[in-house]
């Protein structure tokens, strides 16, 4: 346990102290980065398309960190290789690099050249910040073939903090939930929510960008869905 820092308050009686023991922010250990660390998730997607049934996908991916390199502004980032399997008998395959770093106040991942604020330290709670500031809200991405802006209408703010958690098989004494998006109309659906286990990084994922044009009755996402997919992704082994 790390000790509290003790800060010592002279009074008016030269005889007379008090001690004030400030706690230390922990904040950043949500976001450990080191070379060697990995997590392995199982990620579920279900992808959406007009006129067709929902196409459901079952991946397992481990993400390692692997090096360091620096920016062309020379700041620190990890580089992070994400490989995906489809099963446990099937060897891993890299799909993708990442990299990742933090600073004083915040934690950031670089993903398809687009980088994204993941956390701000310290952790207050209903804080809210621009998660995509380094990113266009209107972006297109093409997701099955059909171009959508993820993106659109997010806003980064913390949900709950400091939380106990189960998660699969794992139980975290503390954690950190944050939405990115959480808005819903007529025509779209726009949620992703990450959770951090203190020590250990993120947990779970959950997303769901969903479109349609469809203009009778209410609307029931994601069965009315023409265009998207949601995602769960749960942690089932790290180091």
């Amino acid at each position: 346990m790390v000790a509290g820092l003790f800060i010592l308050l002279g009074s008016a009686c030269k005889d007379s102290q008090t001690l004030l023991d400030v706690a230390p922010d922990t904040s950043q250990s949500y976001y450990p980065l080191e070379i060697g660390k990995f997590m392995v998730y199982t990620v579920d997607s279900v992808f959406y398309k007009e006129d067709a049934a929902p196409d459901t996908v079952r991946i397992i991916a481990r993400e390692e960190i692997t090096d360091t390199l620096r920016d062309n502004e020379g700041e620190l980032f990890y580089r992070v290789e994400r490989s995906e399997r489809a099963n446990e008998n099937e060897p891993w395959e890299i799909r993708q690099i990442l990299a990742m770093k933090q600073t004083q106040t915040q934690a950031e991942r670089l993903e398809n050249n687009q980088r994204f604020i993941s956390l701000t330290f310290p952790f207050r709670r209903n804080a809210s910040w621009d998660g995509i500031g380094f990113n266009s809200d209107s972006l297109l991405v093409t997701v099955r073939g059909e171009v959508i802006e993820i993106y659109k209408d997010w806003n980064s703010q913390y949900d709950e903090i400091f939380v106990p958690q189960a998660v699969n098989t794992f139980l975290f004494d503390s954690t950190v939930s944050v939405f990115h998006a959480n808005s819903n109309n007529f025509i779209e659906r726009r949620f992703s929510r990450e959770v951090y286990a203190k020590g250990v990084g993120l947990v779970i994922k959950e997303m769901a960008i969903l479109d349609s044009q469809l203009s009778d009755g209410d609307r029931v996402w994601p069965d009315d869905a023409e265009k998207g997919f949601t995602l769960l992704q749960t942690l089932i082994e790290h180091n």
